[in-house]
Order: structure tokens, then C-alpha cells, then sequence
């Protein structure tokens, strides 16, 4: 069996594509003892792992997925003992590991255990993987795999290297605009609304046809709720069908108009137990909530606005369907998807961003948006669709794809 591992391991990494690595490759400490690397499904971490072993691999190294049959077989702390002590692995990529059972505890033995060893381990939507940072917050470096920024995207389909920028620059530096069109040129907005469609996910590359990457999304939401949520939450079938209703519904509603009372209705599912539902939906990952200006709350009760994860979901649900698409909560999606922390909104204006000491506050909207809302705030930006240039503190929506 562990020749077979091994042999497995190394055709794996073999036939890995490099053309293209992901920004978080270069921000990992593989030299840790012990790494995380979790998210969605779909976002790219079986590619990261492997990519990173086609670079250093050597007769030390291994890769496996938690799932396989050999290792439920033999048991993960049995399976990575005999390795390490018959094969000499010291260093171990284990794929899906929230697919094995008990793995939280088996990869703390091993840890324990065996000094001398290293694993990475990646894992899909399932909040146990973020609690159990916890229980090891002196031994686990946990990092999140995000799926694609429009910048990655657009590197990936013009074979180009743009670089990302701090908040400031993109709003004070209008040459940032010219840059990329320089390269991109006029295709910069349909690559854009491309991305918007079918480019969050890194298995946009393996086929044109949008139907195919839409049905592959929809997997990946299914898996999510029927596999990831079911097996953790133990929640019946019945209500499981009913979460993926949550999901369509926040998808084609204008983000903050659905509250829990009115999904509840909409459901048959008493207060409580739909909160306790969006709340679980926000912990895998498919839903996030916005915080009012000052305000940060972990509760969906306080929540004031509440979108889907990224705009792919949104098309993919409109695909399977027929329901027509909000155009305003796609670009407050994608607007909001290039800030993973400090944003809040306001009755008075849509967000509030607030990094080292300074408060930016946009509108966003279409091409014809003006800033009758912000004439009087200096550090107020109008964010537009379907403009290329930034011009009199109206930005372009695509450029802050660019944020770092």
C-alpha cells in the first residue's frame, strides 16, 4: 500500500499544470510545521498543494487525499507512521482532509508525536477546520484560498503580470487605468463582465462552454449542502433543499431587502432555526454580511446586509433558473469581494472602507451615477460600471479587482 501512495503521489505531481500560480503561493510559510489552507471547493487548492511539490519535490514528500479508500482503511495517524518510519516521508500535502473522519484529532497526534515532521493540509467548507485554529493556535498557520481576483483572471487570459495596489493608489492614481489599457486594451470591460459571469473559479480554464462551468458550480454548491453541511450540521434532507432556497433567493434579491422574517416565510422554517441557517451558510462560506458604518457583530440578526459570496453564484443560479439578475447586487458583490475586512455600510451611502487611520466612502453604481450623494464628504468616491478612466472622483468598478 504505501508504494502505492507514493507512486500515485509522484504521477499526481508530475502532471500538474504550472503556467499559472496563485498570489497565495508566495505568502504561505511552508516552513511551518503545520499549514491550513481552506475554503470553497473549487478555488484551487489541490492545484496549490501539488505546484508547490512540483517545485520541491523529493523522495521526502508526499501527497494523498484523505478520502482515499487505502488510507480510511488503514487509519491517517497509521498510514502517515508507517510512511514516515518504513519510507522516510517527513513531509506530507493531504488533500480534503475534512472528508476523514476524526482527522482534528489524528493530526494533532501527529504533530505531537513526530517532531520532525511537516504537513500541509487543505480542506473545503467546513467550519470545523476555522474552530480548530483554536484548539491549535500555537501550532497551525491557517491561511485562506479566496477563488480568483479579477486581476488574477485577467493575468491568466492575457498572459500578463499586473501587480496589485493599495487602496490609495487605485483611488489617487489615475495612471494605473492607462497601465493596464495599455496592455488590455478597449477588451478590458468584456473581460471584465466575463469575469463577472464565469471567472471566479479557476476551472474556467477547462472549457468555453459556459454551461459547463455553470453545471460545475452547481456541484460545487450541492456537495456543499447535501455532503460538507449535512454530514457536519446532521441536518434532514428536507431542510437541506430548503437552505439551497436561502441561497436563490439571496442571489436575485437586492442586497439588505430580504430579512429573516421575510425568508422564513418564504420557507416555513420558524425565526431561529433560519438564522441558525444563514449563520451556517456564512460559515461555509457561500453567504457574507455587511456591518453597519462602526458597528462589527458576528450575529445575522444584527446584519443589515446580506450578499452572496461572489458573482459566479449568482449567473450559475440564474442558469439553472431563469431568474432575472439584479445588476446592483452584482457590482456591490464583486465591489465588496476585494475587501475581506473593514467595510461597513450606511443608510446614507453604500460603503465605508477604513484602513490605517482613514475612512473611504464610495457609491456604486452605473456609468451615469453622479455625486449628488457625496458633494459634501472630500474622501467620497463614485464607483462606476462601464467606464474605463477614472475622471473627478468617479473610479472604474473593474479596477478595484486590483486591490491587493
Amino acid at each position: 500500500m504505501l508504494e502505492k501512495i507514493i507512486e500515485k503521489s509522484y504521477r499526481k505531481i508530475q502532471s500538474i499544470p504550472m503556467e499559472y500560480i496563485r498570489d497565495l503561493y508566495h505568502k504561505i510559510d511552508w516552513n511551518q510545521r503545520l499549514v491550513g489552507i481552506v475554503w470553497q471547493r473549487g478555488v484551487g487548492k489541490s492545484t496549490l498543494l501539488l505546484q508547490y511539490l512540483s517545485k520541491h519535490y523529493n523522495s521526502t514528500s508526499v501527497y494523498f487525499s484523505a478520502d482515499n479508500v487505502n488510507i480510511v482503511a488503514e487509519g491517517l495517524y497509521n498510514t502517515v507512521e508507517n510512511l514516515y518510519l518504513k519510507k522516510w516521508i517527513v513531509h506530507f500535502f493531504i488533500d480534503e482532509i475534512h472528508k476523514y473522519q476524526n482527522w482534528n484529532q489524528e493530526l494533532k497526534n501527529i504533530y505531537d508525536d513526530f517532531d520532525d515532521i511537516k504537513i500541509v493540509f487543505s480542506g473545503s467548507s467546513s467550519i470545523d477546520l476555522i474552530k480548530w485554529k483554536y484548539d491549535l493556535s500555537r501550532r497551525l498557520a491557517l491561511y485562506r484560498m479566496y477563488g480568483l481576483s479579477f486581476r488574477e483572471y485577467i493575468n491568466i487570459v492575457t498572459n500578463n503580470n499586473f501587480l496589485a495596489y493599495s487602496l490609495e493608489d487605485i483611488v489617487n492614481n489615475e495612471e494605473i487605468s492607462k497601465e493596464i489599457y495599455t496592455e488590455v486594451g478597449d477588451k478590458i470591460l468584456l473581460h471584465f463582465h466575463e469575469y463577472l459571469k464565469w471567472g471566479y473559479y479557476p476551472f474556467f480554464q477547462e472549457s468555453d462552454n459556459k454551461d459547463v462551468y455553470y453545471g460545475k458550480l452547481q456541484w460545487t454548491i450541492d456537495k456543499l449542502i447535501y455532503e460538507d453541511i449535512s454530514n457536519f450540521y446532521k441536518i434532514d434532507s428536507l431542510n437541506l433543499e430548503k437552505m439551497r432556497k436561502i441561497i436563490i433567493f439571496y442571489a436575485f434579491a437586492h442586497p439588505g431587502k430580504l430579512s429573516i422574517n421575510a425568508i422564513k416565510e418564504k420557507i416555513w422554517l420558524a425565526y431561529d432555526t433560519t438564522a441558525n441557517y444563514l449563520e451556517i451558510l456564512q460559515e461555509v462560506w457561500i453567504l457574507k454580511w455587511i456591518n453597519s458604518n462602526g458597528v462589527i457583530s458576528k450575529s445575522i440578526r444584527k446584519a443589515k446586509k446580506i450578499f452572496i459570496d461572489n458573482t459566479n453564484i449568482v449567473y450559475a443560479m440564474s442558469n439553472e433558473t431563469g431568474y432575472n439578475i439584479e445588476i446592483g447586487t452584482i457590482r456591490e458583490i464583486f465591489f465588496i469581494n476585494n475587501f475581506k475586512k473593514n467595510i461597513f455600510f450606511s443608510d446614507v451611502w453604500d460603503f465605508c472602507i477604513k484602513q490605517w487611520e482613514k475612512e473611504y466612502i464610495f457609491e456604486v453604481g452605473g456609468k451615469n451615477k453622479t455625486r449628488k450623494q457625496l458633494k459634501w464628504i472630500d474622501n467620497g468616491y463614485i464607483v462606476s460600471d462601464d467606464i474605463i478612466f477614472p475622471s473627478d472622483k468617479k473610479i472604474p468598478l473593474w479596477l478595484f479587482g486590483f486591490v491587493k
